[in-house]
């Protein structure tokens, strides 16, 4: 965020880089020495507005946080048309699912403004969860939440939503708290 006087564009972080393992409910189960562990071996990594960070049905062996700036996720569903899904920001990830499974990214993640995206490898994490199989039950239950929100996606981009006039027309009405007498006036 910038100063208000517009002098100065220095970002305000909530957390220090190395506590970034406190704040991820993906990573939460971890021991304060694993995330050590894991912050000691995390990846930097500048952006640019307009820079695509990872593509549709591109692998990746990294998992993304957001330590600063927003990223636009995108996808392009059956029928080809580029639908936006959503807006990413500090604290969210992505990767999660490719990184766990090996399935290509669901969707294209773009830079809407310069950030920082602090990474970490599969090869990291891998001593981690041959350690820990708990752990991999609590990631498989967040994969599947994420799994199953681009399989909702999907279903709804392809289903015309079909409104009739009378619906519409009940919509404004409603909305507006509009009676039949009030239009007849």
């Amino acid at each position: 965020m910038a100063a208000r006087d517009g002098l100065s564009s220095i970002p305000l972080f909530l957390f220090a880089e190395r506590e970034l393992f406190d704040h991820l409910p993906l990573l939460e189960s971890l021991t304060p020495s694993e995330k050590a562990e894991l912050c000691a071996k995390i990846t930097r990594r500048h952006f640019q507005v307009g820079e695509q960070l990872l593509a549709q049905d591109e692998k990746t062996e990294s998992v993304h946080f957001i330590y600063s700036g927003v990223i636009q996720l995108t996808r392009q569903v059956q029928d080809g048309r580029l639908l936006k899904v959503l807006r990413l920001g500090p604290g969210d990830t992505y990767g999660e699912i490719s990184l766990l499974t090996g399935a290509p990214s669901s969707g294209t993640f773009t830079a809407l403004t310069s950030g920082l995206l602090l990474e970490s490898k599969s090869e990291d994490l891998k001593p981690i969860l041959e350690a820990r199989p708990a752990l991999i039950e609590s990631l498989t239950l967040s994969v599947a939440k994420a799994q199953q929100f681009v399989a909702m996606f999907d279903r709804s981009a392809i289903q015309p939503a079909m409104i009739e006039p009378h619906d519409l027309l009940w919509r404004i009405r409603n909305f507006f708290r509009l009676n039949v007498q009030d239009q007849l006036k």
